[in-house]
């Protein structure tokens, strides 16, 4: 991402049955060919966004997450929940990024319905930036992380909280079907470690914080990965989400917005 000197937003798209993938600008969208990460080239072929309909921005082969990685909502769990505990009871290890993985399948695009599944009852919002890789990255130090980072999106990593603290595993709370929102794109070139981030339920502030509050910063959690699983070009690492979250419901609009990347909005489907 060092590498970037202009600020871009890429998407990925349907029209007319194909999947493609584009640079968007002004409300228009410049259909490119070949991977993004390496460059891809125009075709020449043009779309405003409202013809076509918008996926999520990148095909990940993993989606890996952190928990409590800002202050704030630690504070939050550690008032509601009453702590910080592994599965078997044991203290959490708190002295590194607390690290699980969700599924491709988990993502869902800006203006999806979230449909929760069968026995989801206390559904969380959790409004986050998140990392796009670029290139391969094994064992990268911090201080070349940045240079794997194609760009910034946001997303909402939903959890169910009562499978959270009863589940040995976060599969189900973390992991299911449309429990990732992402998009509406990704940001190249953006300067991702001072950007504010809001979360609004129904036209109500519920978050209002910024990336530079992050206990783990996007490349300290970037290299931390990379340290045991290979990164591929088009993974996504969610980074974490500041305050309080609430529990939403079937009819319920989550809008997020990060400042320079976009603002994604998904309902709770009825």
């Amino acid at each position: 991402m060092a590498s970037q000197t202009e600020i871009q937003k890429y998407v990925r798209f349907e029209t007319n049955g194909r999947t493609a993938y584009g640079r968007w600008k002004d409300g228009v969208i410049e259909e490119l060919e070949g991977s993004i990460y390496e460059g891809a080239t125009p075709t020449g072929a043009t779309f405003r966004s409202e013809d076509v309909q918008l996926l999520v921005p990148c095909e990940p082969s993993k989606v890996i997450a952190v928990g409590l990685n800002y202050a704030s909502h630690q504070q939050f769990v550690a008032s509601a929940e009453g702590g910080f505990t592994a599965p078997g009871g044991k203290p959490l290890d708190m002295t590194k990024p607390v690290i699980f993985a969700k599924f491709p399948t988990s993502l869902i695009p800006d203006g999806a319905d979230i449909v929760f599944p069968e026995g989801a009852t206390n559904v969380h919002f959790e409004g986050e930036m998140a990392l796009v890789i670029g290139k391969k990255a094994s064992r990268a130090s911090e201080t070349e992380a940045r240079d794997y980072v194609f760009g910034v999106s946001v997303c909402n990593d939903l959890v169910d909280r009562e499978w959270l603290l009863n589940d040995l595993q976060w599969f189900r709370a973390k992991g299911s079907d449309n429990f990732g929102p992402m998009g509406p794109a990704i940001v190249t070139g953006l300067d991702y470690s001072d950007l504010r981030l809001r979360t609004w339920v129904n036209g109500d502030l519920r978050q209002d914080s910024s990336t530079s509050e992050l206990v783990y910063s996007p490349d300290k959690l970037l290299s931390y990965v990379s340290q045991f699983v290979t990164l591929m070009p088009g993974d996504v690492i969610f980074t974490g989400t500041p305050g309080k979250t609430q529990a939403v419901t079937q009819g319920d609009t989550i809008e997020i917005e990060i400042d320079g990347i976009g603002r994604l909005c998904n309902s709770v489907a009825a």
